[in-house]
Order: C-alpha cells, then structure tokens, then sequence
C-alpha cells in the first residue's frame, strides 16, 4: 500500500509539516513508511529544498526530512538513487548552514546528518565527516559510533575515510570509533593499513591498555583488537600487555589477536577460555573464524555446558545483569512439548549468583531459561519457586510475545469481569477482588478462552484464585515469595496447564530463608570502605561511585540505622557533607535529610528537606514532609508544622477527587500517613483541627 499511495501521502505531511512547524509529528502520524519510487525521493528532496537561513527549527525539520533518508527500501530501489544523486547535496548544504549559524546549536542534527552521508557512501558526504571529525564536533558524542561504524568492508570510500583520519587521529571519542571501525573492516577483509598502525596510534592503544580505570577497559579491549593490524616491534610489546590486563575480556581478545597471528599460544589460550562458561561462546566463535573448531575441547560442546555458556552471555549484556555471574548451576533439565508447536525439544533451568562486592547486600540469586527464548525474569523470583512454575512463567510470557495470550489488568475496572468469580465452586472466598484477565488464543487449544485471577481470602488465609472453569485453582500466599507481582500467579497456573506440569507441588520448600541480619559494626565498616573507595575515583567513576542511586545511596539508611545503634550519631554529618555535592536532586535531598533525621541532627535535615519541599511538586505526598513537621513540632514552631501537614492533607483530598483504580488506594495510603502524624504531634487538639478544617477521615468516603 506504500508503494501506491506513500507518495502523495508523504508530500502532503511535507508540506503541512513545513508549514505548520510540525513536521516531525506529520512524518510519525504516516506510520512505518518505506520509499520506494522516484517520487517518493522526490518528495524529500523538495522539502529539503524549501529549508533556508531563515526557517523556523531549521535543525529539526532537517532532522525529519534527514531521518527519511534511513527509509528507503533497499540500495537497487528508484528512491535510493534519487537520494543519493539530489538528496545528499541537499544534506550537504544544509550541514554547513546549521552548523554556520550563529543561532544554531544543534549538534545531534548534525551528527544525524553525518549518519546519513555515511549510509550513502559518496565521496563529498564521506569528505564532509573528515572535516567534522578534523574539526572536531562533539568529540565526546556516541552517534560517532554509528556515523564511522558504516565503514565497513566494502564501503566505496573507506579506503578514503581511515587514511584521511590517520594523521592526526581525531581526538576523545572519535578516536575511539575510528579504532573500532577500522578493527571491523579490517576482520571482515578489507584492504588497507589499520590507521592507528602509527607511532601516534601505537602510543593511543598502549596509553588505553595501561589505563588502570575499569570504566575505560572497553578502549582496552578495542585496542587488542588492532593488534594483529599493527606492526612490529611495539606490536609484540602491546600484545603482552594485553595478555597481562587485569580484564578477562581482554585476555580473551588478546587470545584471539595472537592466534590470528599464528601463534600457537594464541590457540592454547582460547581453548582454555572454552572451558570457562563466562567466556566459551566468544571463545568458540573466534576459533571457529579462524577455521580452528579442532582447538575446542569436547566439554564445551557438551549442551549442558553450552546452556551454561549461553545464560551467562546474556546475563552480561549492558540491558541484562551487565556482568558474568560468579556462579551458575543447571537446576533442572527435561523435554518438554512447547507451544503453539508443541515439538518437544530440551530445556534448561539455569540459576546464578552474583556475589555481592558491597559487603552490605545479599548475593543476587535467580533463575533462568535456555532452550527456546533464553531469558531471566530477575523480579519474579524463579530460584524461589518449584521448577515447573518457573517453566509455566516462560511459557506464558512467550505466549504473550508471540500474541497468543494478552493479559490485562482490570483493578481500575473490576466489574466487567466479576462474572468470572462464578467458576469458582469451593470454598466460600472473603470479598474476592479481580485483578488480572488473560485472554488466550484459539491456536493454543485452551479449553477456555478467558481466565481470571482475584485477589482473596480463604479460611482466614490471604492468597488468589486463579478462575478457568474446572480448573480453577486456590494459591495461598504464603506458598509464594514474598514482594513477587501477583500477577505471576496467573501465569503460573496458565502455563503450567499449557504444558501438562498440573500436579500440586510443594511450594513452601522451595522459599528462602530470611537473611540473617548483618553485625552493625560490619555494617559500618564495610559503608565507609564504600565510601572511601568512591572518594579514591576520578572522572566518570567517582561521578559513578558517588551515585545516589548507588550503593553509597541504596545504605545510607542503613548505615545511619547503624551509627544511632552504636551512639556515634554526630558520625553522619562528615558524611553527609561528602554525599551533597553529588546528591543535589529531589531524590538526594529526601535521602539525605532522613538520614540526618535519624541520626537526631534535625537542624541538617530540615536544611535538605525544606529544599525538598520548594522543589518537587508532590512533596505533599513524601514521608520527608511528616519528618519535616516533627522538627518544626520539637523545634517551638507548631504552628509551621500544622499548617504544612494540613496543606499536605488538602492536597492529597483534592487529587483523590480525580483519581481511579489503584490511584485512589495510593492517595488514601499517602492521607492515612499525613493524618497520622498530624495525631500523633498534637494529641490534644488534632481531631478538631482535622474537623475544623473539613478533612475526612478517610478519601475513599
């Protein structure tokens, strides 16, 4: 249908956008649009042409039609070539005019821009992004990455790009990417000298090898990439080093560098990393590019072991746990009859361990899937549960994935399915509350189309009923993990039905036991070891370590909890004035002044939390504002600390008034807290405030 009508379509949005300022929004209200035709090309290049000096967001209608360029069906369509041949021009002017323009700042056009004359492959779009990277823009901007990463084998001006940039290398970031960029084109076959094979380059790579900061082992780990490009002597020297890095990522890499080399150490070392789980895939896969799948030992190819290898790959992905786990251990493994398919085929249950570095959290323990979708549901707490749950779990959110099973939650409006509670045939349940629905398709043969779960009681007892039919199901909650979503019941009992796993096991035995509390003197000890560590750091990483999001931010209460145990109370205004300077946020000021507060230094806290109050709209709704009232009540200023409780509660009255669903119960539990400790400062007269100021005693009245 694009291709029929995504011509005139596109030109109209143009031409609107153009004309009302909205273009990016007239382009997104196109949908997915592919160009194909000369027309469609067309259709970008004219409005292109209508962007001069003196339009309106030059930056970012040239962003839109820029962004346009990245639509285009493939290299042999119409539209490419009209792209390339009058587009690319236009691009081309148009980076000079925004980056000329005294009241234009927009770098991330630019940098988008120079993405798109690098997907185009000319040789005035490829000269453009040496002059930027000469010049240099945003040196420290990750779009460089992407705009340099299109260098690749092949590209018709490589060769051009990697010796332009070669003396001088452009600097920060740039050079990275150029490093990078150069390595890939490099492994995948082209043709040329590696641009940091210079004295220049060289003392980049050992300058990044020799960097003690684990922030920047990733420029470590690029620079041994280079090495089988570079040439001797230093490259034997950086080699060396590159074994001898503190990271075993690294390590790896250098493996691999010497074995493309052609030592046989190089081999030796990869073999061994196909026998460590953390590292056997990518061990695996560089000695099968190098056409050397006879170095790998028989173990790593055992499928338990290639379980293991492929969970804690992706458990180190950045959007995962971001590390190798410490440990990892097959915990079950079986066939089972997958839908919709239902071809049996092998599973595993795969759970880890992290081991906690702080010193003042637990380990991180959870379990995982290999055999279809490999994944970890790091919430739900699998490891805490019977084997065929967590395999019912995978099942139904693969489900969900595929638009076999839709699940909605019904707390806001209830009523439309409260008929299911008529399924229910046991027991009498004490006033059920429907909470989730799951709709499931034809495709997976479920005998019904749409199960409920509620939220309930049973013989004095709290838990769910799942409702489907005969099947229904009574779930305790004590069988359950606590603080796990209870919509995690609904896909248990779902997925296990799917599956065929319907006995009743015991789930208690699969519960952890709580963790045994921490010595307050190791507690202690082990915050400020934190806290000493992050003021050791520089740069980046000590902006990281100090974090309040972090650990130093995650215990300070505990660490405060800690001090007032021990009397050393005073302890905590050294450490709050180091913590400030990087806290100096909403989320900061709350943390802070509870500390303080703990720790009786009232005059500090009220400091961080009068900051709080001035800068977060919904401060009404924080524990900080209640705090804030017990100073001003202990500190003779009762009269400061009613009216604040008040406002607090008027507030909270007025949003409730407006609220639905679970919104109402959230403003009622934030009410109950403010007039809680309204009563609990003024005893005496509390009541009668409330009623003189016509404050309910509740807001779900």
């Amino acid at each position: 249908m694009n291709f029929l009508f995504g011509k005139s379509r596109l030109k109209r949005a143009i031409e609107r956008g153009l004309a009302n300022g909205r273009l990016r929004e007239e382009l997104m209200e196109l949908g997915d649009l592919t160009l194909k035709s000369r027309a469609d090309a067309e259709a970008v290049c004219w409005g292109l042409l209508q962007l001069a000096g003196g339009t309106a967001s030059l930056g970012q209608s040239a962003y839109a039609l820029a962004g346009l360029f990245q639509d285009v069906e493939d290299g042999e369509c119409d539209a490419f070539e009209v792209l390339r041949e009058r587009g690319i021009p236009e691009l081309l002017r148009l980076f000079d005019l925004i980056q000329e323009s005294p009241e234009e700042d927009d770098t991330n056009t630019l940098l988008f821009i120079l993405k798109m004359l690098a997907l185009y492959g000319t040789t005035g779009g490829t000269l453009k992004i040496i002059e930027a990277a000469r010049r240099p823009l945003k040196p420290d901007g990750y779009m460089w990455s992407v705009v340099l990463g299109n260098f690749k084998s092949g590209h018709p001006e490589a060769e051009l790009l990697f010796r332009s940039l070669r003396d001088p290398l452009p600097p920060d970031f740039i050079g990275v990417s150029l490093l990078d960029a150069a390595n890939a084109c490099l492994i995948e076959g082209g043709e040329m000298s590696h641009p940091f094979d210079s004295h220049e380059g060289k003392q980049r790579l050992r300058a990044w090898l020799t960097n003690p900061d684990p922030g920047e082992y990733s420029c470590a780990h690029s620079a041994t990439a280079a090495l089988p490009f570079i040439s001797n002597p230093d490259r034997d020297q950086l080699l060396d080093l590159a074994m001898k890095h503190p990271d075993a990522g690294v390590q790896l890499e250098a493996a691999w560098a010497a074995a493309k080399l052609g030592r046989e150490d190089g081999l030796g070392r990869l073999a061994d990393h196909c026998r460590d789980f953390k590292h056997a895939q990518r061990a695996k896969r560089y000695l099968g590019e190098l056409g050397r799948e006879d170095v790998i030992p028989a173990a790593a190819n055992d499928p338990g072991f290639e379980a293991l290898a492929e969970f804690a790959q992706w458990l180190a992905h950045p959007n995962e746990l971001g590390r190798a786990p410490d440990e990892l251990e097959i915990v079950d493994r079986r066939n089972l009859a997958w839908p919709p398919e239902r071809e049996p085929k092998p599973f595993w249950l795969v759970k880890y361990r992290a081991k906690d570095t702080t010193g003042l959290d637990e380990d991180d323990v959870e379990c995982g899937l290999v055999g279809s979708t490999t994944f970890c549901f790091f919430s739900y707490k699998l490891a805490e549960r019977p084997p065929e749950d967590a395999y019912a779990v995978h099942c139904y959110w693969e489900m969900e994935q595929a638009g076999l099973i839709e699940e909605s939650d019904v707390k806001k409006d209830p009523a439309e399915y409260q008929g299911l509670l008529k399924q229910w045939q046991g027991a009498a349940l004490e006033n059920p509350q429907m909470r989730f629905v799951a709709e499931l398709s034809p495709r997976l043969r479920y005998p019904q189309r749409l199960v409920g779960l509620a939220a309930t009681r049973l013989e004095d007892c709290d838990g769910w009923v799942v409702l489907d039919g005969d099947r229904s199901e009574w779930y305790p909650k004590p069988d359950m993990p606590p603080d796990a979503f209870e919509s995690v019941v609904l896909k248990i009992h779902v997925g296990r039905h799917l599956l065929g796993l319907v006995g009743k096991p015991d789930r208690r035995k699969y519960l952890a036991a709580p963790p045994t509390p921490k010595p307050t003197e190791e507690i202690i000890a082990a915050y400020l070891k934190l806290l000493s560590e992050a003021q050791k750091q520089e740069g980046k990483a000590r902006k990281e370590a100090f974090d309040s999001f972090g650990p130093l931010g995650k215990h300070l209460e505990e660490y405060a909890n800690a001090l007032v145990r021990v009397g050393r109370e005073k302890e905590i205004v050294a450490v709050i004035r180091l913590l400030a300077p990087f806290w100096d946020h909403n989320a900061g000021y709350g943390t802070i002044g509870k500390a303080a507060f703990k720790c009786s230094e009232h005059a500090l806290a009220e400091g961080f939390f009068l900051r709080l109050r001035d800068n977060y709209e919904d401060s009404h709704r924080s524990e900080e504002m209640g705090l804030l009232a017990e100073i001003w009540c202990k500190g003779e200023k009762q009269e400061d600390a009613k009216g604040l409780l008040l406002d607090c509660l008027r507030r909270l009255v007025a949003e409730s008034k407006t609220a639905t669903g679970s919104d109402r119960r959230y403003f009622e539990d934030c009410f109950q807290k403010q007039r809680a400790t309204l009563l609990r400062l003024f005893p005496s007269d509390g009541q009668a405030v409330l009623a003189e100021n016509g404050l309910p005693s509740s807001t779900l009245n």
